[in-house]
Order: C-alpha cells, then structure tokens, then sequence
C-alpha cells in the first residue's frame, strides 16, 4: 500500500480551499456574544457525534436520543462525544499509534470488547449489498502501516491541513486497523489533524451531517480513493465547504435573534422546545431535562414568561405553556 496515494491539487481544490479558509476567517471575525457561541458549538458537537454514528447504522434520532433506553446506540454517540472533546483539550504535537487507540478506547469504550486493542485477524470491507469490495492488510502489516501513515501526517508533505486530513481519513479507512469502530475513528482522525496543524473552526463544522445525507457517495469515494484520489478528495472539499455554509447561515440566524441574544442556554433550549410543540407541560420539559430540579425549570420558565416569550396557561397541575 502507498502512503499517501498519488493525487494533484487542482485548480478547483485551490478555489474550494480558498472558500473554506475564507469561512474559517469570517467565523474568528464575529463577534458573537458567548451564549451563541456556546449554543452554537453545543448543537454542532452533538451532530458531528450523533451524524458520524448515524453514518454505521445507529437507528437514533437528535430528539430520541436521550430518552432512548438503547444504552448501546446511546453509548455509541456520547462516546464520540467524549472523545472529541478529548481530543479538544489535547496538545497534539505528534500523531501516533498511541493516540489512535486511546481515541479507539474512548470511542468504543463499553460498545466492543476490544476497545483500544488493534485487531488481530483478516477484515474486509464489504459494500451494503454484503459484496466485499476490499481486503485490509493482514493483522501482522498493521503497526507498520499506521506508521507509515503517521509519518506521513507528521512530515510537511502537504502544505493544506484539509487535504493531509482528508488523504489520512482515506488511508486509515483502508488500513482499518480496528475490528469495529473504525469509520467512526477515521472522521476523528480529521479533526485530530487539523489540530495539530492549528487549523481549527469555532464553532465546530459538523460535516459528518452532510456525509450522512450523501452516504451513497461517501462510500462510493472511499472504496475508489485509492485509485481516483483526486475524486475522493473533491466531494471531500465540497462537503466541508456545504457545511461551513450551513454554519455561517445557522451564526447569522442566531445573531439576527435580538429577543434571544440575552437568554441563558438552558432557557434557550426550553424556548426551542416550546416552539417546536407549539404547547408543552411542566412534566414534558422534564423528561428532557432529566438531572435539572423541577423548581429549577419552574425558574426558567417563569423567567420566559416575565420577557413576554411564552405564555403560561392553566394552574397546578394544569398548567402549560405555549409561545406568545
């Protein structure tokens, strides 16, 4: 296996590269109020997970997700969850074996029983017919072949972090070094390179969303990127460029929010929640808030009521609310 495989940096690429760092420049320039920020940052970290799991076939949904009593589909997305903000708080100045199977860990912690472990037999990957379409390397190539992809990703080969990223994503795609996990550790692997190249988004870009909705072509790319790399990390760009689009659009719709702007982030998910049913009880927004006090939610509700964002109607154990 060649590490990397043989690919040009296009025109086109160039102009897609350009758009995404201009986005990139645009989002340091806001100067959003920190409620938005986190708000934001929130919802687009909870979609990277959520997305990226949906992407291996987790059934769950943004709304279901917490009330679900699938622990396992629940354990597979906070998971990812965790990890990535593990991996926020780390200071990567070298990616290695060592790092991606604490990452592995984290990810399939309490979801599969080699959690961390580098697998230790023949794998292939198979299309959604069950067809495999391609044979990984034999279990005794592993450890020489994620580190002939780390000195890749460490050298200065490539001069932009999206497209190291993306050629890495690909290569660690084909290694697959894990049993399972291993999709959901690749689309990590961006972020974690981007990071270590100081080219990160705030909030996060959670392409992992437009992945899932062109699954068909997200697959396509992947099994082909060996040979047509060139094709592979286009649809890369243009999905990374569609979601910093759709982040630039969601930053301006909550700054256009005057009567938001000063709401608490748990007020400020209760308020979307109202407006989503039209009309809600006390007992309804407690289920969603599962480790909040209910006096605490009366608070929060109260408070909607007296900016004159919601309506309360009724009395004990009648009362609901709805938007005014």
């Amino acid at each position: 296996m060649v590490i990397p495989p043989k690919y040009t940096i296009t025109p086109e690429m160039i102009e897609l590269l350009g758009k995404i760092e201009a986005n990139r420049q645009y989002f340091k320039s806001l100067n959003v109020s920190p409620i938005i920020n986190q708000k934001i940052q929130r919802i687009s970290l909870l979609k990277s997970s959520f997305f990226s799991a949906k992407i291996e076939g987790n059934p769950l949904s943004l709304d279901d997700y917490k009330q679900s009593p699938d622990k396992i589909k629940k354990l597979e997305i906070s998971n990812i969850l965790k990890s990535i903000n593990y991996i926020s708080k780390q200071k990567i100045s070298i990616i290695n074996i060592s790092l991606i199977k604490n990452i592995h860990k984290l990810v399939m912690n309490d979801v599969h029983y080699q959690a961390g472990k580098l697998r230790r037999e023949m794998s292939a990957i198979f299309n959604q017919s069950g067809v495999a379409v391609y044979v990984c390397p034999p279990p005794e190539q592993i450890v020489q072949s994620i580190n002939r992809l780390d000195s890749y990703i460490n050298s200065e080969k490539e001069k932009f972090p999206l497209i190291k990223a993306f050629i890495s994503h690909l290569m660690f795609e084909k290694i697959h070094p894990f049993l399972d996990g291993n999709g959901r550790v690749g689309r990590l692997m961006i972020y974690v390179i981007c990071k270590k190249s100081n080219y990160e988004f705030f909030p996060n870009v959670s392409f992992e969303e437009y992945l899932n909705e062109n699954k068909n072509d997200y697959y396509y790319h992947l099994d082909t990127g060996l040979t047509h790399t060139n094709d592979y990390l286009l649809f890369m760009l243009k999905a990374f460029y569609f979601q910093t689009e759709k982040l630039k659009k969601e930053l301006e719709k909550e700054i256009n929010k005057k009567t938001e702007l000063f709401l608490p982030p748990r007020q400020e998910e209760i308020l979307q929640i109202i407006k989503d049913h039209r009309m809600i009880s006390l007992d309804f927004i407690k289920r969603r808030f599962l480790k909040v006090p209910s006096r605490t939610l009366r608070y929060d509700l109260k408070k909607l009521c007296d900016k004159d964002l919601v309506m309360k109607i009724g009395q004990t154990r009648g009362v609901y609310y709805r938007i005014i």
